[in-house]
């Protein structure tokens, strides 16, 4: 009996040491799972991560895939920029003229393409909004009815910016717009910032949207355009070559009028 007693203790001592061995074991794959999160060679305790990426880049020497004239902007600097979504493919095109800050009038139009088919739109007031939040805003976004365009009823909103500096001068009225579309699915949004506090002429943003014509782009675009132009009032007058003015109607010659056809596709014949 002494000697059955006498080897309890033994196999406690022998399980504790299978225990140790056991958890010795945990250990030492802890500190290798740990090991693999660490910070690199040099960096000592700093744990690394993979530098986020910005959600838009900005495309590099970009090909403008559309073109608008606006001769009351000449003075003011423009600027054509792409920007691209890598998360889907997005992609905005956005053509501006002056500085949103400083003095004087500003203009912006931005084509938007969503990639994704589930990609939703919001509505006009926060879509410009969304826009606008990098800028000193001096009245909120809001309503302002809508306007007839080549590209069918868009809706208007008005807001205020304020200047970077006082001396600048005052805060600037602008009138907004965004109207998407489904075929091809984009958006179309932009606005015109007066000079000071004058209100913004809504035939000027007509006349936006009236000018904005396509460069280059696929199938779809190209019929979504053609589509367009057809309804386009050349910033409220009526097309010169297709339905003439009453008091210069019959001052249009035959070969004047080829000329112009001529005019509007690019080419001029010559003499």
């Amino acid at each position: 009996m002494r000697a059955a007693s006498s080897s309890v203790p033994d196999d406690i001592r022998a399980t504790l040491v299978r225990l140790a061995v056991y958890i010795g074991g945990l250990a030492a794959i802890a500190v290798a799972l740990v090991s693999l999160f660490r910070a690199p060679p040099g960096i000592a305790g700093v744990e690394w991560t993979a530098p986020a990426r910005p959600a838009w880049t900005t495309v590099e020497r970009p090909y403008p895939a559309f073109e608008l004239l606006m001769p009351e902007l000449a003075g003011s600097a423009y600027s054509y920029a792409i920007r691209h979504r890598d998360s889907d493919g997005a992609r905005k095109d956005v053509l501006s003229w002056g500085d949103a800050g400083a003095a004087g009038p500003y203009a912006m139009v931005e084509i938007y393409r969503p990639a994704a088919p589930g990609d939703r739109f919001l509505d006009a007031t926060s879509e410009i909004a969304a826009r606008i939040i990098d800028y000193s805003v001096a009245d909120d976004v809001r309503p302002e009815g809508e306007i007839d365009s080549k590209f069918g009823t868009v809706p208007l909103v008005d807001f205020a910016i304020a200047p970077r500096d006082e001396e600048q001068g005052y805060e600037r009225r602008c009138l907004g717009f965004a109207r998407p579309f489904s075929a091809p699915p984009l958006q179309i949004a932009g606005w015109y910032c007066s000079a000071g506090r004058e209100v913004v002429d809504r035939a000027l943003v007509a006349c936006m949207l009236d000018r904005l014509t396509l460069v280059i782009g696929d199938p779809a675009l190209d019929r979504f355009f053609a589509r367009a132009e057809v309804k386009r009032t050349f910033c409220g007058q009526r097309n010169p070559i297709l339905a003439a003015t009453p008091e210069h109607g019959d001052e249009i010659a035959p070969a004047r009028a080829t000329k112009l056809k001529a005019a509007l596709r690019g080419r001029v014949p010559t003499r």
